[in-house]
């Protein structure tokens, strides 16, 4: 033994079990202080998610309503969610491949995370999210899924009309007729002589009722006159509001419902069509515009030749045509808008003889009730 060195004390066992228990509470604090962070991590990410609702691989869906949107992070150390990505659930938010709160897993990927139930699976007018389902109780809407884009708009379809009872009492007038309807209002008929036909007028703003018996030409209607000193856009702005309901029409004629007016210097006829009767109009196609919430119209024109008109005279003129794709028994009508589009394809109105809604009837019969009908300026 060498003088001056100190003999050192051997390791109890007990002491070594504590060094060991030691190390291992080290390492176990270490693993789980990992475990928490990459929870957070995939909570963060599935908190952006729902501001941002970025694609999954696989296929993710648009937020669901009142739910995150979904998400599908990476688990630590792993990859995405392969094969369908996760959803979130109302209020909450989930991730393919980690629990949240827990030990995170570590070197995997979340393969085929489940969706969130009650959720409907996000199918767009190009593709289908695969694999994604949205939220719960929410479907996709507007986003895009899979490639496609979800939600898309499909065919509107027109409010139910109102029901009205039946108006009462009235004038009522027959053959060719014009005169007041009653405040700003007036009324005309007109007929070429064949058949017969007569209109009553309530004196309800511009309702009336009429019907028409083995005609040829006959036109019935009722609204505003003017003095013929004026363009549209000098007077105001036009609009209309309408209900109806029609019976007894015979198959084989035409006609048609809805504003119709004249203005001369140029000399023209007008239709804003909202129903025909029989054959849908065939005239020369000139364009097509859509009115928000109104409908879409095809613009057409029409040349007659010597024929008879609002000067007394037979003449030659052009009508405009606006023709609604699908038939409608009520609704609003801008009625200026498709003088403005009608301007805009080369086609401008002179000065205002009038602007009436109105029912014509050509080699048919029936029989239509205006529960609902105005004209007004503003």
């Amino acid at each position: 033994m060498l003088k001056g060195r100190r003999r050192e004390r051997p390791i109890s066992s007990r002491e070594t079990r504590m060094r060991d228990e030691l190390v291992v509470t080290l390492v176990l604090s270490i693993a789980l202080g990992i475990g928490a962070c990459n929870s957070d991590r995939s909570i963060e990410s599935s908190a952006a998610g729902s501001a941002g609702s970025p694609v999954a691989v696989g296929g993710s869906t648009a937020p669901g309503a009142g739910g995150a949107a979904e998400s599908a992070p990476a688990a630590a150390g792993g990859s995405t969610a392969a094969g369908g990505s996760t959803a979130t659930t109302d209020g909450g938010s989930s991730s393919a491949g980690a629990s949240i709160g827990g030990t995170s897993a570590i070197a995997g990927s979340g393969q085929g995370g489940a969706g969130a139930s009650a959720g409907s699976t996000a199918t767009g007018s190009a593709g289908s999210g695969s694999g994604g389902r949205a939220a719960s109780g929410g479907t996709a809407g507007g986003g895009i899924a899979g490639g496609g884009m979800a939600g898309g708009g499909g065919a509107t379809t027109d409010p139910p009309c109102p029901v009205e009872p039946p108006k009462t009492g009235g004038k009522q007038y027959c053959n060719t007729a014009n005169g007041s309807a009653g405040g700003k209002y007036s009324y005309d008929l007109w007929s070429d002589g064949k058949g017969s036909g007569c209109m009553n007028v309530y004196g309800v703003d511009g309702a009336f009722k009429a019907n028409w018996m083995n005609v040829g030409d006959w036109i019935a209607r009722v609204g505003l006159s003017f003095d013929k000193t004026k363009t549209y856009d000098q007077i105001g702005t036009f609009s209309s509001d309408f209900a109806f309901t029609m019976t007894g029409i015979t198959a084989g004629g035409f006609g048609n419902v809805g504003i119709y007016g004249w203005t001369v210097n140029p000399l023209h006829e007008f239709y804003i069509e909202e129903n025909w009767l029989g054959k849908d109009p065939n005239f020369t196609k000139v364009g097509t515009f859509t009115i928000d919430g109104e409908g879409t119209y095809d613009v057409m024109t029409n040349t007659q030749t010597n024929q008879p008109n609002i000067t007394g005279t037979n003449a030659t003129f052009v009508q405009f045509w606006s023709v609604r794709k699908t038939k409608r028994q009520c609704g609003h009508i801008s009625i200026s808008k498709h003088f403005e589009q009608w301007a805009s394809l080369g086609m401008q109105l002179g000065k205002l003889e009038e602007v009436r809604m109105s029912v014509e009837g050509q080699n048919n019969s029936g029989t239509i009730d205006f529960t609902t009908s105005t004209v007004v300026v503003k």
